[in-house]
């Protein structure tokens, strides 16, 4: 017995030695002639990042390393007049983007592989949010309106559009604004539906309800929920939790629309796998504060980030809180409004902003401190270990690792009594990057539970390990 507490003693204290090694920095990264900065941030297998924006009214992409320094940037003949909606890697190693005015694929290079665009009048063409690739190999884009309709549709690797499917009820401005791959290969949508009140049956915008939807891959509804009260709530973004569940974060303003931007407050909403059992709160600060990007964290909690008002007026500043093992509230002044937040997979987090700014910190939110490191740094000496990628992650994660030399190597998975559930690979490798894909099984091909593992890598009888926690 003590010497399995040893053992995970010692594995615990190299995982929070490894936090020592995360980069952390702030870069202003958008295009001098921008029309609205970028809202897509992304991290890719490379541990690089790709982001999305719009210069002189089209899509502008731009593809950074770890550091936040530039291997490429592109514009593109695909309009783009507000900004950016999303970005994402597809599974070929290129980039899939959505937005206003269509859908596009590029290669890892951002050379143009295909786009898809939408034409007609403002609130008549469908205009996209988020996008995602399922695990069946196709892509799902949602968004809205059509003909007061919120939307959803299905392309194929080719850019064949493969359905388009119209969701809500016959007021105006019904809208989707994120969309994930559940755990049971389904999907979910979260955005905004109008009910309207007594006075306005259909009011435009300002009665809404936040809204979830659950279809299968064919786009046919499992079923759908509503959460809000009698003025105005909106989803922005959405997550699978470890127990199943879903959390979702939006808006939500308690008062008529002409004292919103005073009252209006981050609307986090938590239900279980069916969408039932809601639980639900508000939170501010200061003034107008606004939920828009919500992530799992490394250790079993959430965190989201709001935008929020700031002194001089139309100041805008980021608002960051964590749930977990650890809670606590952070806020951080950036320039530009806050739109994406998502975890990294050396356990911190990366920040883009409105205003063309992102921000990578640490795990509790650091930026620029003892745990930034220099490039020059970390030139591999014999061997590295990278964090697992997605991290948390379900149904499979990617652990890399980079060889000086040719190598004996072993790579197993551990769980947290020490025992070995999972024999990687044993054998030799030669100098480079290597990739082992886990799936969550064991030796016999059994299904593993939730919970932390540390995988082990032995390079000629030196060991580095890592941890990683999966989430079903």
């Amino acid at each position: 017995m003590m010497q399995r507490i040893i053992y995970i003693f010692f594995i615990f204290s190299i995982l929070i030695s490894q936090n020592d090694q995360t980069i952390t920095f702030s870069k202003d990264v958008g295009p001098d002639n921008s029309c609205g900065g970028f809202q897509g941030v992304r991290q890719t297998s490379d541990d690089g990042y790709i982001i999305a924006g719009c210069v002189d009214d089209k899509v502008w992409l731009a593809k950074l390393d770890m550091y936040g320094e530039k291997e490429w940037e592109n514009t593109y003949n695909l309009p783009n007049y507000w900004g950016s909606n999303s970005i994402i890697q597809t599974s070929d190693g290129g980039y899939l983007y959505a937005g206003w005015r269509g859908i596009m694929k590029v290669d890892s290079s951002g050379s143009f592989q295909w786009k898809k665009t939408s034409s007609g009048v403002a609130n008549t063409y469908p205009y996209y949010e988020d996008v995602i690739e399922h695990s069946n190999g196709n892509y799902y884009a949602v968004g809205g309106p059509v003909s007061d309709k919120a939307h959803m549709a299905k392309f194929s690797q080719d850019g064949s559009l493969l359905k388009r499917k119209y969701y809500g009820g016959n007021c105006d401005d019904d809208k989707f604004r994120a969309i994930i791959e559940t755990n049971d290969s389904m999907i979910l949508m979260a955005g905004a539906k109008t009910h309207g009140n007594s006075q306005y049956p259909c009011s435009f915008e300002w009665y809404n309800d936040l809204w979830i939807v659950k279809i299968n891959k064919n786009g046919r509804v499992f079923w759908e929920r509503e959460y809000g009260g009698d003025y105005y709530e909106e989803a922005h973004d959405v997550i699978q939790n470890s127990d199943g569940g879903f959390t979702i974060i939006g808006e939500k303003c308690a008062a008529t629309p002409s004292n919103c931007n005073n009252s209006t407050k981050v609307f986090l909403v938590t239900v279980d796998e069916n969408g039932q059992n809601n639980q639900n709160q508000t939170f501010q600060n200061g003034g107008l504060t606004v939920g828009v990007s919500i992530t799992n964290t490394v250790d079993g909690g959430i965190a989201w980030l709001a935008s929020k008002n700031m002194n001089p007026p139309n100041y805008h500043g980021c608002w960051i809180k964590k749930t977990g093992s650890n809670e606590e509230s952070v806020n951080i002044t950036l320039r530009g409004i806050a739109e994406n937040l998502e975890n990294t997979s050396d356990g911190g987090y990366v920040i883009g902003t409105y205003g063309g700014t992102i921000h990578k910190t640490d795990i509790d939110f650091n930026i620029g401190e003892s745990v930034s490191i220099d490039k020059n740094e970390i030139v591999p000496q014999s061997f590295i270990l990278y964090q697992n990628y997605p991290n948390p992650f379900n149904p499979e994660t990617n652990i890399k690792y980079y060889l000086q030399t040719d190598g004996q190597v072993s790579l197993n998975i551990i769980d947290l009594n020490g025992k070995i559930v999972k024999e990687g690979y044993h054998g030799y490798k030669q100098a480079g990057y290597h990739i082992y894909r886990w799936g969550g099984i064991n030796q016999r091909d059994e299904i593993m539970s939730n919970g932390i593992y540390v995988y082990k890598l032995a390079v000629n009888g030196y060991i580095q390990t890592g941890k990683m926690v999966l989430m079903k």
